[in-house]
C-alpha cells in the first residue's frame, strides 16, 4: 500500500544552500519530492502515488527530455526561446543546467530546467536535426496573439 502525503509530512532540508522540503519516507526523486512548497508537493506526490498504484507507468527520462525539447520548440514566448537557447548551448558544451542557478530561472521554465539538471550528458548526444531546430527556435521569439 502506498502512503499519501500531507503538507505537514514534509521536512525542511538545505541542499546546496537552498531550502527545500522532502518526504522522510520517500527515498526517490519523484514528483512532489523534493518540493519548494509542501502544499503543491503533496498534490504532485499524491497524484504520482495514485497513478503508480493504478499501474500507470510514468514517462521515462528520455520521454520527459523529448517532451521538454518539444515544448521549447513549439511554445511561444521568450521563456521557451531562452530554454531552447540553453538546450542548444548545452549540446555545444557552453552551458550546463545546475541547481545553483535556481534563483535565476523564470517560473515558466523552472520545472523543465530542474529536470534537465540530471540530463546534461544526454543533451550532448542529441541529433543534429534537434539541435538545428533548437537553434532556429532560439533565434526567433514568437509573440503570442
Amino acid at each position: 500500500m502506498q502512503r499519501l502525503a500531507k503538507p505537514s509530512d514534509y521536512v525542511r532540508q538545505y541542499v546546496l544552500g537552498q531550502s527545500t522540503y522532502v518526504l522522510p519516507w520517500e527515498p526517490r526523486l519523484c514528483p512532489g519530492n523534493p518540493a519548494d512548497d509542501p502544499e503543491l508537493g503533496a498534490q504532485l506526490y499524491n497524484e504520482f502515488a495514485c497513478n503508480a498504484a493504478q499501474g500507470v507507468t510514468p514517462r521515462s527520462p528520455a520521454e520527459q527530455l523529448a517532451d521538454i525539447i518539444g515544448w521549447a520548440i513549439a511554445t511561444p514566448g521568450e521563456a521557451a526561446c531562452g530554454l531552447a537557447a540553453d538546450l542548444a548551448a548545452t549540446y555545444q558544451g557552453k552551458h550546463q543546467f545546475r541547481l545553483e542557478d535556481l534563483q535565476h530561472w523564470d517560473e515558466e521554465t523552472k520545472p523543465h530546467r530542474a529536470h534537465l539538471i540530471f540530463h546534461n550528458q544526454e543533451l550532448r548526444a542529441l541529433s543534429a536535426r534537434t539541435i538545428m531546430a533548437l537553434r532556429f527556435r532560439a533565434e526567433t521569439v514568437q509573440i503570442p496573439d
